[in-house]
Order: structure tokens, then sequence, then C-alpha cells
């Protein structure tokens, strides 16, 4: 087993690529300030009784005085839950947001426990992938019925499998033209977007697509090109790319990698920018070209806005 990780480890390194031919970007990358230093965790669940279905949750929400939060849904990849990405899930919360992660049934953990097999056929299930995007709606659903959540100006935040469901929300279609759009979704980051065909000519709200050069899924034959294809096949305003030199696909999701500071300094940015509309934030995307974040080059690619 060790020789096959091994092999596999440096296959995926082999498939690594370089980061675009950019000029050098002119606006450095700065790291928002958390305006709240402690986040305050909670688990629990919703049930859905439409679909006779459990969506487990886990928040993250700043601790100390705050008005309403604005609600940004974390969305797991294929055999992850609601414990993983908590370092998204706390650098959320720090800016003023409250973070809640989802567990898909069918897709998650549970799933892969009963064996790779088990979990590579509910990959090939279209009602899970349908599910998770019913997920969202049903958990924005529930927390639009307590105080406290602006639910209205919500995002999504998700890796793999997650890209897919935030792109799903944020309104792409299916090939059999299906929509399972989401109004109350203003900006999505989906991360490392598999491999699924579909429309993206319907989403009009702020997109950050973030991948890394070596973001290669060897299982579903998907390469740091295939990354890339969300944000080339959409030429609407305010669509983001940012590519991480040396970052592969597994360190996203991973409990502890040294990359995680300056992937949740990005998406929070982003979320700054669009979601509170800071104006310094959106300088950074808005500057095409290749840089330095964090002591990790990047580079931003984006669309040319339209009148």
């Amino acid at each position: 087993m060790r020789i096959v990780t091994l092999l596999a480890t440096l296959f995926t390194a082999a498939c690594c690529t370089t980061l675009p031919r950019l000029p050098q970007k002119r606006v450095a990358f700065t790291a928002p300030a958390a305006p709240f230093a402690e986040v305050i965790e909670t688990a629990g669940h919703f049930y859905d009784e439409k679909r006779n279905r459990d969506v487990e949750v886990r928040s993250y929400s700043p601790a100390g005085p705050h008005g309403r939060l604005p609600v940004v849904i974390v969305s797991h990849g294929i055999g992850e839950d609601r414990d993983s990405y908590a370092y998204l899930g706390r650098a959320i919360a720090r800016q003023g947001f409250l973070a809640v992660h989802l567990t898909h049934a069918g897709t998650d953990r549970a799933t892969l426990e009963k064996g790779y097999r088990q979990l590579y056929r509910a990959t090939k299930d279209p009602r899970n992938w349908i599910d998770r995007a019913l997920d969202v709606t049903f958990v924005l659903d529930q927390l639009a019925l307590q105080p406290g959540f602006d639910v209205e100006h919500s995002a999504v935040v998700g890796h793999s499998a997650g890209a897919f469901t935030a792109f799903a929300v944020a309104g792409m279609k299916s090939p059999g033209g299906e929509s399972l759009r989401d109004p109350r979704i203003k900006a999505i980051v989906p991360i490392s977007m598999p491999r699924i065909a579909g429309s993206y000519d319907a989403i009009d709200i702020p997109v950050l697509n973030l991948t890394g050069t070596c973001d290669t899924s060897l299982i579903y034959r998907t390469f740091p090109r295939h990354r890339r294809i969300p944000f080339e096949s959409s030429q609407a305003a305010r669509q983001y790319l940012v590519t991480l030199q040396g970052v592969n696909h597994d360190m996203f999701s991973a409990k502890q990698d040294p990359h995680h500071g300056v992937i949740a300094a990005i998406a929070v940015a982003f979320l700054r920018a669009w979601l509170q509309d800071d104006a310094s934030a959106r300088a950074w995307f808005e500057d095409a070209g290749r840089g330095e974040a964090m002591g990790t080059r990047v580079s931003v690619e984006r669309h040319e806005h339209r009148n």
C-alpha cells in the first residue's frame, strides 16, 4: 500500500503545471484583518421532511457583539463531512460571517467508511449531486427562520464536489437544462471544480475559481487544465481564477497544511470584496497578473467587465 501511495504521489507531482504567463501584478496581496478574534463552534442537524433526510451541520460564528451575519455555506468534497475544512470555517467567522459546514449524506465520510467501491458508486448516482444543492437551499430556509442571519446575502464555498454544489446553486445548468439556482446566493468560491458537463451561461454573480498548479485527481482523471474549464467557459463579468503554485487537490481538504493560511486569506478576501463591498479587497482580484500572496506564488485571471 505504501508503494502504491508513493507512486501515486510521484505521478501526481509529475502532472503539475506552471503558473500562466501573465504580467507582474501591481497590487500586492494583504490578508484581511480579522475583526473578531474568537470563534464559537456548534454542531447540530436539520431534518428535511420533504426528502426524509437529515442534514448535519457545524457552524462557526464570531464571538462578541455583532449585527445580522451574512451566511457562508461550506460544501465538502467526496468522502468528507461537516467537520472538514475547519480552517476555512474559523477564518470566515473571524471576518464577521456565519460559516455553516454541511454533511451531504450519500457522498460523505460515512459513505467512504463503507469502502471506496461504495463511494465511487455513490458518485455515479445523479440524485446525490442534486441533493447536495437541495441541502444548501434547505439549510438557508432553516436559517431564515432564526433571528440574526442575513440569508439574502449568502455565499457558498465548496471544494471538489462541493465546487459543483456552489456552481449548481449559482445557476449552472445540467446538460438536460435543469437549474437548481438559489437567488439568495450572491457569490461563490468553487475550489477544484471536477469535470462535470454543464452550462455556465446563466451565472451572473461573482465567482472565484480557486485551484493549484498540482490540482490533479487521478481517480476521476482530472488534471490542472480541467480546473480551468468553468472560468474559460464563462464570459460573464466578475469571474476570477486564482492559481496557487505547488498546491495539489488534497491540500485544500487536509486537516493541516502550510498553505491553509493563504487559501483561507484569499477566500475571505473575496467574500469581503463582494458580500461586504470591500473595495481594497476587490482591487487585488481586479489586478490580473502573477504575484505573491503570503509567501506563495499565485496568478490572478479575470474576465473584462461588460457594460
